[in-house]
Order: structure tokens, then sequence, then C-alpha cells
């Protein structure tokens, strides 16, 4: 028997316009893509707009989904995409991109967690953070994705996200240790 409350099978549901499939995606996702979002726009009330407006796109392209990547990596791809939208029309900056070939020697995120305990200190310096090591650190930490699944969402070679997190993990360890 098919587990009706899957992913996949939500997503096939809201392809055939079940708008009860559509609330259970709206609830499973509504508060991790909100904080996801957070991390592109710093402003709650947008964030709240770019909820609304990815899970309008996920009902309207349901039946577009082949599967190709899990429904949440395509749901968050969605929320990535309108987030980016929104921050090209408040404005026209260039964003540069970091070298894919540096290594990462960063300490893993385990000896992080071990060496800080402060939820409020990690929490302040992750909001130091750019958007783009936000992002992938929320991600990976937040929403457990895989580099590869992270690289999907932003669109990015893999060799780009693994350069981020190493730069994001080397920036939140400076910031821990002051």
């Amino acid at each position: 028997m098919k587990d009706l409350s899957s992913d996949s099978v939500l997503l096939t549901r809201v392809a055939a316009h079940d708008r009860d499939a559509l609330h259970t995606l709206y609830g499973r996702y509504a508060e991790s893509i909100t904080a996801f979002v957070k991390n592109w726009l710093s402003d709650p009330f947008e964030a709240s707009d770019i909820l609304h407006e990815t899970m309008l796109e996920v009902w309207r392209s349901a039946e577009k989904f082949q599967g190709r990547s899990s429904p949440k990596t395509w749901i968050f791809s969605i929320a990535r995409n309108k987030s980016i939208d929104r921050n090209r029309k408040a404005s026209r900056s260039i964003v540069q991109e970091i070298d894919p070939n540096i290594s990462d020697d960063a300490p893993d995120p385990q000896s992080i967690a071990e060496r800080f305990q402060s939820a409020d200190k990690v929490r302040a310096c992750i909001e130091k953070l750019s958007a783009l090591h936000k992002a992938v650190i929320h991600l990976a930490f937040y929403e457990d994705l895989t580099y590869p699944e992270i690289a999907e969402i932003e669109k990015r070679p893999l060799g780009t996200i693994k350069t981020r997190m190493m730069h994001a993990k080397k920036l939140l360890m400076r910031c821990l240790g002051q």
C-alpha cells in the first residue's frame, strides 16, 4: 500500500488539484521554507510572501515535477528562485563567485557544536554571514540536505557549494572563537 502522506504522492495529488494535499505540503514545509527564505531576505514579511508565492507555484506546476530530485529539493528550489527574483528587484548587486578549487579543511559541524554550546551565540554568528553562506548553512544543518542537493537548489556547481560551506564554517569558527 502506498504511503498517502509521502511528498511524491502529495505532489501527484496537487497536480490533480487536490487542495488537501497542498494544505498538507504547506503545513509540512511552511516553517522551514520561511526560515530558509529569511536567510536571503532578512524580512519576515517578505519571507511570508515568498512562502505563499512558492506554494502557489507548487500548485501551478506540480504536474511538471519529473522526480529527478526529491520533492523537498524541488520545493526549496522554487523558494530560492523566488527569493533571488525578489532580491534582484530590490537591488541590482553583482555576486562574485568563490573559487570552487579551494579544499575544505575547516572543522566538521560536530566539533563546532561540541565546542560551543551557546545557541544564542551560534545564531548571532549565523546572522552575521552573507545570504549565500546563510543559505548553505541552513540547507545543510537545518534541512539536512546533502551538498549535491544544495547544489541543485542553488543552481551552482558542487565545488562552489563546498567552497561556500568551507568559508561559512571558517567564518562561524572565527566568530564563535571571539
